[in-house]
Order: structure tokens, then sequence, then C-alpha cells
């Protein structure tokens, strides 16, 4: 078909159906499409927005720029599911149709009070000075139905000593009020948190930014995320401008997780502990949320940056969400496993030392117990162009290496990640393999890779 170039600043309206249901049908060709990570229809996808169990149905929300496979308009798009298998796309979505969200409608979370669904977003509002930071609210009705709330944008403007980059409003309750988190930088450029405090969800209060203890997390904080769970306080946080520690942050940008003990009184986290939440390559801006029967679960950003995956200029979409994780406080540090029911859908694979595996489907799981005095490899393709997971108990590491694909991707940060393991000790590893997508758990989850590849096979070794 004839791919017709939007300028980037486009929202969606009614004339452009026709072309969108054309490119939409291109898209469903793909050869690289995942069957059980929420990918965009077309287009590009980045990060996971207002997720929520409402009405006895999951809500993902997700950046959305439909024209073209690269950062532009962002949307809300919207997708639906009773299983968190089984995805049906929804019109309802946000539309950045009005003046004060002219460049975008960008991330945020949502909140149910009083039987509605209230989703927070930030109205990206640009001026040849800069940012002017807007927080926006739209209302999903228990119909489904979503309206933009009249009274918008919420929140209008930046606080004394805080630059225009503020956003990713993340709303919760505690203590019978509202809370606002919003990322952003101050003047000299320090991320920072931002607490506002509201007894409707409609009027707020600055109360000031959260005290974490440190000043080594960068220039820019974006998508916090707040939960209790297990009796822990954690918080999760994205971060653009953290340095390179050793085989640490080593992508464009970081997502750490803390665990600890939150005042929003003194607005301080006491710090326990905090660790790169994906290990990977590929991931960014996650978002917790409670789903059925309040089991805390969590989506992440399958990307990472302005990267160019191999194939998108002829796929024309980019990019997925992760599986849906299940999160859990262990040894006061968070563990991630992808939810129950996504663990049945993927075939398991048997192989042992020595062998070779061509999977008869493109989205399979592998597990691994490795040995404790020896070095074990999975290679993932051919000899000339694969994938090598290396768990090596002598050294300590466990090892994902994208040096030997024939297709490189944003290897300007590297093309290995590390985690660390415990010496001389056997360690149980979970792989979920999705047709280009591939998610390593690590010791029953206290690590995580996120990664993609692009071999010309996907048979399975394991050396």
């Amino acid at each position: 078909m004839e791919f017709l170039n939007i300028e980037k600043y486009t929202y969606l309206e009614e004339k452009h159906r026709g072309y969108l249901d054309q490119l939409k049908d291109f898209c469903k060709k793909s050869p690289r499409l995942p069957r059980y990570h929420i990918h965009p229809p077309c287009g590009l996808l980045n990060d996971p927005n207002g997720l929520c169990y409402f009405e006895g149905k999951y809500h993902v929300f997700y950046q959305w720029f439909p024209f073209a496979p690269k950062h532009g308009m962002k949307h809300w798009a919207h997708v639906i599911s009773e299983d968190l298998v089984h995805w049906e796309w929804s019109e309802e979505m946000l539309v950045p149709d009005h003046e004060f969200e002219k460049n975008g409608c960008y991330s945020g979370n949502s909140i149910e009070a009083g039987g509605k669904q209230y989703l927070f977003y930030t109205a990206n509002y640009k001026t040849k000075q800069g940012k002017v930071p807007k927080q926006a609210l739209a209302v999903m009705e228990k119909d489904g139905k979503i309206h933009k709330y009249s009274g918008n944008p919420v929140i209008d403007g930046a606080p004394e000593g805080m630059s225009g980059e503020i956003r990713d409003p993340f709303v919760f309750e505690k203590d019978d009020s509202y809370y606002m988190m919003l990322g952003g930088s101050d003047l000299d450029g320090t991320g920072q948190i931002l607490i506002y405090k509201s007894a409707d969800l409609l009027s707020w209060d600055y109360r000031g930014n959260l005290d974490l203890g440190r000043q080594d997390l960068g220039t820019m904080f974006e998508c916090p995320a707040y939960m209790e769970i297990d009796g822990k306080d954690v918080l999760l946080l994205s971060l653009i401008g953290r340095a390179a520690q050793e085989e640490r942050f080593q992508n464009e940008f970081s997502t750490v997780c803390f665990t600890g003990r939150i005042d929003l009184e003194k607005l301080t986290f006491e710090t326990e502990t905090m660790e790169e939440l994906d290990k990977g390559f590929d991931f960014y801006a996650p978002q917790m949320f409670c789903g059925k029967g309040g089991r805390p679960l969590m989506f992440g950003w399958f990307g990472c940056g302005v990267q160019e995956l191999p194939y998108f200029r002829e796929d024309m979409w980019q990019h997925a969400l992760t599986l849906p994780r299940e999160i859990c406080i262990k040894d006061g540090r968070l563990y991630q496993m992808p939810a129950q029911e996504i663990i049945s859908q993927f075939s398991a694979l048997d192989i042992k030392r020595g062998q070779i595996i061509i999977p008869e489907e493109n989205a399979w799981r592998l597990h691994l117990i490795s040995d404790t005095e020896c070095k074990t490899e999975i290679h993932i393709g051919e000899s000339y162009d694969h994938l090598k997971i290396v768990m090596d108990p002598i050294k300590g590491q466990f090892i994902a290496d994208r040096s030997c694909l024939k297709q490189k991707i944003s290897e300007e940060y590297g093309t290995r990640r590390v985690c660390p393991l415990d010496t001389h000790k056997s360690v149980e590893v979970d792989l979920y393999y999705d047709n280009t997508f591939l998610e390593i758990y690590i010791d029953g989850g206290k690590d995580v890779m996120s990664l993609r590849l692009f071999p010309e096979s996907y048979k399975v070794e394991m050396i």
C-alpha cells in the first residue's frame, strides 16, 4: 500500500479512518507480530497508561502514535480483556483534540472512585518558550464511555523552582486522602518527584517534592508509580540521565524499584532496597495496578527511548508491552513472574545439554536449572546469527549477549547485559519467547531481562 507522510502533531479524526483501516490491515500481515504481548494495530506504542480492573474487565491504555512507527502525537489507545490473554480493541480512547493538550495526551494512571474510573494524564503543551506542564482528567463510566473533565487542566503550570518538564501523574489513595506523584526536573537539572494532595480528585494542592535520600539518580524522573505490597511501600521510577555504573544502568534510560517506607506528611521515602527493575535491553515506564481480587500486577513498555528496530519501516508498527507480571515482595525486594493466566498459553520446550530443538510454534517457554560447577549456554538462532545466553556459576553471572546477531539493535548502548548470581549455586531460569520478544525470569523472578531479537532462524541449542 502507499503510506502517507502525515505531520507529526496530527491527531486522529474521522477523515483518517479509511487510511487507518488500510494501515491496520497491512500490519496484520507482519511476520513479526507477537501472540501474547499487547502490540499496536499500526504505528508506535510506548508507555502503558491507566491500567485497571473495572467492572469485571481489565483495561489497558497505552501511548500510541497511529500513523507511523515513530514518536509523534500521542493518543491513549485502549484494549480490554477478561482474562489477561485475549484483548479486544476499544474505540473509547483519549484523542488530543483540545487546545490544552495540543501536542499530545501523555502518560498517566487511573483510580476508581464513586463507581467511575478517573484517568489522569499529562496534557502536552508546547510553546516557543518551552513546555507548560498541564495535568488533565478524563472519566470512564460504568458503560465504558469516556469523557474529558470540563474543568481541564486540573493542574496548570509548574511550582516555583521547577522546569516545564513535569509529567506522568500517578494518583493513589492513602490515609483517606488522594495523592498525585509527578515526575519532573528542577531548574538545577536534578530529577524530582512532585507530590500533590486532593480531597475530591479535582482540586489539587502542591505539597512539595519527595526526598529519596540520594542525589545520583539522573536529571529527569518519569513515570513514578506507587503501591503498598505485602506490607512494604514500593516505588517505581524511570530515570533520564542516570550514568552507567559497571554492568548496571546500561540502557539509554533506566527504571528502578525502591522498597521501604513512605511518609507523605514529611515527604520522605526511607529506602531499604533499590534495584534495576529489569536488567535487559528493552524495558521502560512500567506501571503497577490492582487486578481481580486486589492482586498486584504490572505492565512495562517493551522498548526504551528512540529506538529504530529492524524491519520497523516495512512492518509499519513498532514495540509492545511486556507480559502482565504478578509482583510480590520476598526477602524485602520485588519479585516478578508472568501472570498465571498467560503461562499456560506458551508451549513448553524440553531440552538437554548437547541438543538442538526447532520449536513448532513461535511462542514457547523453557524452564532451566543450571549446573553448580560448569557453564551452561543457550543459543537462539544459527551459529552465524544467534542470541547467546550464559549461566556461569563459577563467575556468578547470568549473561544475555546480542553481539552474534546479524540484526543490530541500539549498539551504542552495548550488546550484552549481566545479572549477578550466587557463585557455585544452582539457579532456575524461565524463558518466555513470543516471536522476537523474549522475557527471562531468573531465580523465580528475583531478576528479569526483557529483550528483542530478530534472528533468521529460531532454533534453540543447549551447550
